[in-house]
């Protein structure tokens, strides 16, 4: 059987039984001795929600006039049709009579008042799942409960009638913070990251229920990037926690719940989503709100700048002819001033894997690095082809990354390479130029060597030890 909740009409509470029927009553004292009639008559609007749960409205009816001492019948009834098609001709509107199927009267049609008694409550239960069903089949007219109260004392045509529209919203579960939310690590970041959060009903909550929370799949995500023109991997499972589902309690209008991501496994500069939604509620009256269901954790680990010398570096490739050598990589400077030139010719021939390459030796272990570099202002020699590579001892190497295309042909432009990883820690690291572009561009990796040549105006690197 449903479960009933009472609500009572605005202005119908405690006041009503203490102040009796006094503020309207005085109205009618030069013309009757004794009158009942609805405390509060007329076009009166009733807010329901569509929970799975009928309402009992309490409609009071009052005893005024002269005479309080005097007793009363009164008898409540609902309008024909017909007389509702007569107030709508002469009030310009056009209600339409419920269903009896969508009502019930809980006291008897008929109430007497004792000599002592001012008030009176006529209680009548609501369907608001049939209600809801009625006004959204038929949209063109305004369905109303219309009722009329009689009686065996004098009574005035404009306090005799009550039309109650039901207005009946569906209660909406939303999430408490939604849409995308951007983050972003570094390896000095706690591993574990809490993002607090909430389930939010949009009324005052008398149930106890669950809501079920869970994560969009690859399929959604991939539609959601191209809709929004975005490459953001899908995080994986290993690397967050999720409640399973969120409890609400009576009295509880929201539910709070976190969720944990951690960065360990995460790779450098990845753009990382971690769609959460509200899935599921055991109340399924209840409508979850698709606009407000879903929150994106996009997070992403970006690496540390690390600070390079020239006293750091090293090649056997400078030419120390043509621009400032290796300081010119570590100075700050992109302008036409300041540039490093390898040997175009005459110089010791390319490394077969890494070409005219520059070392670097680090002061801590990286695992991880990103490098960026901008363009000599002379694009004549611009980088075509690089590759990277890592080693402990600074004689072993091994190859860890490698760009092929892409890069820029044009001067003083900055250029960055994607992140490249190690399964271990490494205190040196090779950056490679296989192949150079342009006039004086080639391959750069000839055992019979080259006259090609390649140059840089800067050189940057970033990175983090993932593995420590």
């Amino acid at each position: 059987m449903k479960k009933i909740k009472t609500i009572f009409l605005l202005l119908c509470a405690v006041t009503l039984f203490l102040i009796g029927c006094e503020d309207n009553r005085k109205e009618y004292l030069d013309d009757y001795q004794t009158l009942i009639y609805f405390r509060n008559g007329g076009d009166q609007m009733l807010k329901l929600y569509r929970v799975g749960e009928n309402t009992v409205y309490e409609i009071p009816v009052c005893k005024g006039g002269l005479n309080r001492e005097a007793t009363g019948t009164a008898t409540l009834s609902v309008m024909e049709q017909s007389q509702l098609d007569m107030y709508n001709l002469e009030n310009e509107t056009r209600y339409r009579q419920l269903p009896d199927t969508c009502f019930r009267f809980l006291t008897e049609a008929e109430l007497t008042f004792a000599s002592d008694e001012d008030s009176k409550v006529f209680r009548v239960e609501v369907m608001t799942d049939d209600i809801s069903a009625v006004q959204e089949s038929d949209t063109e007219n305004d369905y109303v409960l219309a009722l009329q109260v009689r009686a065996d004392q004098a009574i005035s045509s404009g306090i005799n009638l009550l039309i109650l529209h039901l207005d009946i919203d569906i209660p909406k579960l939303s999430l408490g913070t939604a849409g995308l939310q951007s983050f972003s690590y570094t390896s000095e970041s706690p591993e574990e990251n809490p993002y607090a959060n909430s389930v939010v009903l949009g009324l005052d909550n008398l149930w106890d229920f669950t809501c079920g929370l869970a994560v969009h799949d690859q399929a959604w995500l991939d539609a959601y990037n191209t809709e929004n023109g975005t490459n953001y991997v899908l995080l994986p499972e290993s690397s967050y926690t999720l409640p399973d589902s969120v409890t609400f309690t009576s009295g509880k209008s929201s539910a709070d719940f976190e969720v944990v991501i951690n960065r360990k496994s995460m790779g450098l500069l990845q753009e990382f989503v971690l769609p959460v939604y509200l899935a599921s509620s055991t109340k399924p009256q209840f409508v979850i709100e698709e606009a407000a269901s879903t929150v994106l954790l996009n997070v992403r680990l970006d690496p540390d700048k690390i600070p390079l010398t020239a006293a750091m570096a090293s090649s056997p490739y400078t030419n120390a002819g043509d621009g400032q050598g290796l300081d010119a990589l570590f100075d700050g400077d992109v302008s036409v001033a300041s540039w490093w030139h390898s040997y175009y010719g005459g110089g010791p021939v390319g490394d077969g894997t890494y070409g005219y390459y520059i070392d670097l030796t680090l002061n801590e272990p990286l695992s991880a690095v990103v490098f960026k570099y901008a363009t000599r202002a002379n694009a004549n020699a611009v980088l075509a082809e690089v590759c990277i590579g890592v080693s402990n001892d600074g004689e072993n190497w091994t190859e860890i990354g490698r760009v092929s295309f892409g890069l820029p042909t044009e001067g003083l432009t900055w250029a960055t390479l994607p992140a490249f990883s190690h399964t271990t820690a490494f205190r040196y690291v090779r950056f490679g130029v296989v192949r150079s572009a342009g006039g004086a561009g080639g391959l750069l990796t000839d055992p019979n060597g080259t006259t090609a040549c390649t140059a840089l105006s800067e050189l940057e690197l970033y990175g983090a030890n993932l593995v420590k």
